[in-house]
Parts: structure tokens; sequence; C-alpha cells
């Protein structure tokens, strides 16, 4: 680290009348309508991302997500959802992503399901919008770049048909106004803060973040004392206050505990909810760009605020405590990480800002628009052509006992129970499931108890034989099913990919075939 030196006055490249960082011999400020080679670079990595993102329905929830939003808009109420397809009693459950929700039902209802592709797309064509607003205008383009590489190939896997990819757009909005209060002492007008908390709490619950994120910088301008930028404090906690206005949704204070509640639910068993290890492209970028973050603190010729150092730790900590955390880390810490490699390598970074006269300019512009017109013909051709239920799990099987004139009880597998309810019949209580995709109505020792059952370990027989299936729908590789096939004669009724139908002897199910 190096030694403690007064902060630097120098106007940062965003502040307003500042110039791109860098002094102005070796880095001069382009003007607005320069197109340089980074922007193309940028524009091609975005086409990148989107070309990659353009996939059939990616997410398993939302299939149980669209008939919540149906639900939502007849019963016109939050509370008592989606109990026609249980096959259990459970307590009420309320949803913390009801527009979400309603938006993913009518986008369905009037377009089909590839309507969840497409959302998807301009969810991720927003969050991109965000990034270059705040991390390309007015910045250093070749340490815009380094940054937004590693960012947007991290991200990519969290481009989702769920509501937790639109708050990546509100987490990057939020990231780069804490860091620019701190940095350049620009405070976001209050009632812009108010309004998009508002509506961010309507759409999913990770609004929580945002007071959470503008106390930090509150509590680092304590740290930083005479040092801070005046007002800083008083900003951030105005900020912090008004970010409070997401408290008026359906689930009201106990938002701030619904954390807590997933984590809780979901245990060891579901992935996302799992403690952070570097086995995927995102956690290794968010890698990348900690360390980017500690080579230009090192690198600094001046001090580092303590609110930068409390902020990156303190959402580092926040990343490792589970997989899911890492994207909305990885967002707070992309603005620090581009300030630093701007203070660090500032005259290398300059050196290499090669001046592009009128005539590349055009050309550059030319290529960029080119780039942009063909993403969006390439897109619009493969989401015409695509099945966005490719990937449906058990969708033959759900579309089959969709198809029987009774009731059925199915004893399903987690991952196949949004199909089930969306195809199967469970939306109208045609089907009554064991379990379906929502943990936080579950809890981790239910889901647990499950997971036992599957496995044919403790008093599984027992748990079992209380549900008294008319049907199972599970992979055939899970233990409970090879039990029921070579002891007890249960046998299969349909095989679709990686889940087979399983009945009892003399099932009805089976003169259906």
């Amino acid at each position: 680290m190096t030694r403690l030196q007064p902060i630097t006055d120098r106007p940062a490249g965003d502040e307003p009348g500042g110039v791109e960082p860098g002094p102005d011999t070796r880095a001069p400020a382009p003007s607005r309508t320069t197109v340089r080679p980074a922007h193309v670079a940028i524009a091609i990595l975005f086409a990148g991302a989107l070309w990659v993102a353009t996939t059939p329905v990616n997410d398993l929830d939302s299939y149980w997500h669209v008939p919540i939003g149906r639900e939502i808009l007849q019963r016109h109420g939050f509370t008592g959802l989606g109990q026609q397809w249980l096959g259990v009693p459970r307590g009420d459950w309320r949803t913390s992503q009801w527009l979400s929700e309603v938006l993913m039902y009518l986008s369905v209802d009037r377009f089909g399901w590839v309507a969840l592709p497409v959302l998807r797309l301009l969810t991720g064509g927003a969050l991109f919008a965000v990034l270059v607003l705040t991390l390309v205008w007015r910045r250093q383009l070749i340490a815009s770049f380094v940054v937004l590489l590693v960012v947007v190939v991290g991200l990519e896997v969290l481009l989702q048909d769920r509501p937790q990819t639109v708050s990546l757009v509100f987490v990057a909005l939020l990231g780069a106004a804490c860091e620019r209060l701190w940095a350049v002492g620009r405070r976001p007008p209050l009632l812009l803060v108010a309004g998009l908390s508002l509506l961010w709490a309507q759409l999913h619950g990770l609004w929580v973040l945002g007071p959470a994120a503008f106390g930090l910088v509150a509590v680092g301008a304590l740290l930083d004392r005479s040092r801070a930028r005046p007002g800083q404090a008083r900003d951030a906690l105005l900020c912090a206050a008004a970010s409070l206005a997401g408290v008026v949704n359906p689930e009201g204070p106990l938002s701030f505990l619904l954390p807590f509640t997933f984590r809780n639910s979901a245990g060891n068993r579901i992935n996302e909810w799992a403690p952070t290890a570097f086995t995927m492209s995102l956690t290794v970028c968010w890698g990348l760009l900690l360390c980017l973050v500690v080579w230009g603190w090192v690198h600094a010729r001046t001090r580092i605020a303590a609110t930068e150092l409390l902020w990156v730790f303190a959402w580092t900590v926040f990343g490792v405590l589970a997989v899911r955390n890492v994207g909305p880390s990885t967002l707070f810490i992309a603005p620090v990480a581009l300030r630093a490699l701007e203070r660090a390598g500032e005259i290398r970074l300059g050196r290499l800002t090669k001046a592009v006269s009128p005539r590349e300019s055009r050309i550059l512009a030319g290529i960029l628009v080119a780039v942009t017109a063909a993403t969006a013909i390439l897109l619009t051709v493969a989401l015409r052509g695509m099945d966005p239920l490719e990937n449906a799990p058990a969708l033959r099987i759900a579309r089959f006992l969709d198809s029987v004139d009774r009731p059925l009880r199915i004893w399903d597998g987690y991952n196949a129970s949004g199909v089930l309810v969306a195809f199967g019949g469970g939306e109208r209580g045609h089907l009554k499931l064991v379990v379906d995709g929502r943990a936080d109505l579950w809890g981790g020792h239910y889901i647990e108890r499950l997971i036992t059952t599957q496995s044919v370990a403790g008093d599984w027989r027992q748990d079992f034989a209380s549900f008294h299936a008319d049907a199972m729908v599970m992979p055939p590789d899970t233990p409970l099913v090879t039990y029921l096939r070579e002891v007890d004669d249960w046998q299969v009724a349909q095989a679709d990919g990686s889940y087979v139908l399983l009945v009892p002897p003399g099932s009805p199910l089976l003169q259906g075939r």
C-alpha cells in the first residue's frame, strides 16, 4: 500500500466539468462526437454477450413465476398464492417480486413463452446501457474496456429468465451512484433515489441493498474523518433514508429478513446459496476484478480513501458468503476498479490513447452502427426460429399428465416442479405436488427431509407412503426410483430426457401410454 498522502483534488473524469483521467498534454479529452477503437471493442463485447444469452428459457423457476403472475391479477392480492398445486399443507406465502411476475405473465400471455428470452435480452441491454453511462462515458476508455471485459464475461451466466436479473440493472446504478458520492462529491437526486427504490422493491427483494450501500458510504465518511469530502456522511444518510421508500411493498419491513429466510431455506442443497468457490466464469472474473483493484491500490500515487477500502472489503465478504451474491458484488466493485486503474495508470494509459482523426472517427462510427444493426438482425432471426421450451424438463410428461381425466398426486423432483405447474395442470389444481421451487415456502428442514426420502435413508418409507402418490416424476438414477422399480414393481410409464414418469403396478396411467 502507498504511504499516506492527502487525497488528490484533481477532477475525476466523470466529475462535472472534468476531463478524461490523465494529464491534458497526454490524454486530451475527446469530443463528444469522437468514436475511438475502444468504443467499437466495447460494442462487440456487448453484442457477443447478448448473442450468447440468446437461448431458450433458461431458468426453471420461471415456469412457476408466470402462473403466480396470473394468480395475482385474478385475485388482486399477494397472499395465499400457489396453494392449488400443493399436495401437502403449507402456510401462507407472499411473493417479494410481484411486479416482475405480473410482467412475465402478461408477456407470455400476449407473445408466448418466447417473450421470456426477449425480456432477458432487453434486461441485458438495459444493464449494458447503464454500464456505458457509468463506466464508459467520459472515462479512460482503455481502463473501461479492461473492467468491462471482466464484468461482462462474468455476468453472462446471470442473464436468466428470473426477477433477479432486473436487480442487476439497479445494482449497477446503485454502485456507480455510491462510488461517485465519495469520489467526486456528486449526490444523486433524492426523489430519483426514492422512486427507483420503490420501483425496485416491487420487482425484486434485492432492493434492501440500497440502504445498506448508502449506509456503508456514511460509515466510510466517519472512518475518513477530516479527509472525507464535505457532506459525504450527510448526503449518504439522506440517500439511505430516501431508499427506504422501497419498504412500501407487499413484504413491508420484513423485506430486510428475506435474505436470511432464503439462506436458511436453501441450506446446502441449492447451488446458488452455496459458499463461493472459484470454479466458474462468474467467480473467476470476480476474482480478477478484485486483483485489478488491488493492483490499482498498490500502484496509486495518492492515498486510498477509507470509504473505498471499506466498500471493497464489505462487498467482497458479501460475495464470499454465497454464489448468488457474486453478481451484485461484481457490479458494486466495478466502479472502484475503474477509478483505481485510472489513478494508477493515468500516464501509461494516456500514452496509449491514440488520437483519432475525423476521417478515422467516421469509419469507426460506421463500424459501430454496423455492429449494432447486425446484432439486432441476428438476435431477431435467432428468436424467431427458437423453440423457447426446448430445455424445459419433463415437458412431455407434464403434457401427458395434463391430459389425464382425474386429479393426480405427484411425487416430483424439485427442478421439474415448475414445468408440472405450468404445463401439467398444476396451475388449475389438477396435479398436487410434494414440492415446488419456492424454497422460502418449504424451509430447509422440509427440503432436507425430501432429499433423505429420495435417497432411501432414515424413515423414508413412512414419509413416502404418507403422501399417497399416484405417480412419481424424478430422474431415473434417484435411489428411490431404483428401489421402487426393483423391489415394489413400479413401472416407467414414460421417459422424457432426464426424467421418468414412474407409476405403481396396475396404475391407470399405464393404459394411456
